[in-house]
């Protein structure tokens, strides 16, 4: 019984890099199921209503949820998930923002802008050496 409980000390040690990996994966989910989320312009909402677009967060989650849970985590590792879940997440704020001009729809662009915020300053606060 004890050695599960230190299953939970990467997660205790990096409680954001799993909030963070499970936003993803959600934001992943609800992009897979909801295929007619974008509809502006007709061309980009296509393939930004694609699955694939969603399990690219979701594979982004993951990966992220398997670095806490690595023994052995590796500091370059971590700057390139971050680095890859900022661009993710900026690019679908972005369109989400457009998204909301143009259409007048609500998109939860602010939230995405500052989850996009709050992975910067993890990466910018992660161990470089």
């Amino acid at each position: 019984m004890e050695e599960g409980i230190y299953m939970y000390h990467p997660i205790r040690d990096n409680p954001l890099h799993t909030v963070i990996a499970l936003t993803m994966i959600g934001i992943g989910l609800f992009l897979m199921v909801s295929d007619h989320y974008f509809t502006w312009p007709p061309v980009v909402a296509e393939i930004a209503n694609d699955d694939a677009v969603g399990m690219m967060y979701v594979v982004i989650g993951v990966v992220m949820a398997i670095w806490v849970l690595d023994p052995k985590r590796s500091v370059r590792m971590d700057h390139i998930i971050l680095t890859v879940a900022t661009f993710a997440m900026a690019t679908l704020s972005f369109y989400q923002f457009l998204h909301s001009m143009v259409m007048g729809s609500g998109m939860p662009w602010i939230s995405n802008a500052a989850l996009t915020i709050v992975i910067m300053i993890i990466a910018r606060r992660s161990d470089s050496v």
